[in-house]
């Protein structure tokens, strides 16, 4: 600015302050892969799509497992569950006894898991024969025969699930109270006969019949000496006997 007039004049060339430098961008490379990135980027895959080699690893511990539960199953129903060592189970099943312990924490949770099967599969053979709520009068009835025979049949075929059963219903009582329910629902759904107003009491003493008959069936059934009659003819005298004493 000229002092005297306070005009704005341009500065002279030499004395403008240079301008600043525009800064430079690097342009950024693309690094290659490490090894640790590509197995991260691999497993990853992995975890998406199961190789085959993971499934037949899956296939054969599943298949170990059953292999145990079995064996266990035959050795506790012929000798008794307090007279077997885990040692003889793995024996059984041609491995060492550590790979129990891969399984199973102790004998008792070896139990409980056998106990669990047998009461799901009794649960859900009750389950089968059970009726549709709106079913007649006489439809109920056989609903009450069917689950009565389907009882005892299952106990027959599978005597050694049903021994387990026994040895400690607090093993698995989720199940073992759904099969209650079941039977429970199936007489609650009838018009009991005079004398059952307490439906829980009728439930319990239709459990204990069954109870009795299938241990009967599964035990001194097979032994020589009784003058057994047909195993059919004694189902059917089961189930009549049942309908007479609540319907």
């Amino acid at each position: 600015m000229h002092p005297s007039t306070g005009v704005v004049t341009p500065a002279p060339e030499g004395d403008r302050p240079a301008a600043k430098p525009v800064p430079r961008t690097r342009q950024k490379l693309a690094r290659p892969e490490g090894p640790l990135k590509r197995q991260a980027r691999k497993s990853v895959g992995e975890d998406a799509a199961p190789s085959a080699s993971k499934l037949r690893r899956a296939a054969h511990k599943e298949a170990l497992e059953q292999a145990i539960l079995d064996a266990a199953r035959a050795l506790f129903a012929e000798r008794g569950h307090e007279a077997v060592t885990l040692r003889e189970v793995a024996a059984a099943v041609g491995y060492s006894h550590a790979t129990i312990y891969s399984f199973f924490a102790d004998k008792r949770s070896l139990l409980a898991r056998l106990s669990e099967e047998g009461a799901e599969l009794l649960r859900d053979c009750l389950a089968g024969q059970a009726g549709p709520a709106s079913a007649g009068a006489a439809e109920r009835r056989l609903t009450l025969r069917r689950m009565a025979i389907a009882y005892v049949r299952w106990a027959v075929a599978h005597p050694h699930h049903y021994r387990l059963l026994c040895v400690d219903p607090a093993l698995d009582e989720a199940a073992a109270l759904e099969a209650y329910a079941l039977l429970r629902t199936a007489l609650g759904q009838l018009r009991l006969a005079a004398g059952w107003q307490d439906l829980d009491l009728a439930t319990q003493t239709l459990w204990a019949a069954l109870h009795g008959a299938a241990l009967l069936e599964t035990s001194l059934a097979r032994e020589a000496g009784y003058p057994w009659r047909d195993f059919e003819a004694r189902l059917d005298g089961l189930a009549r006997l049942i309908e007479a004493g609540f319907c």
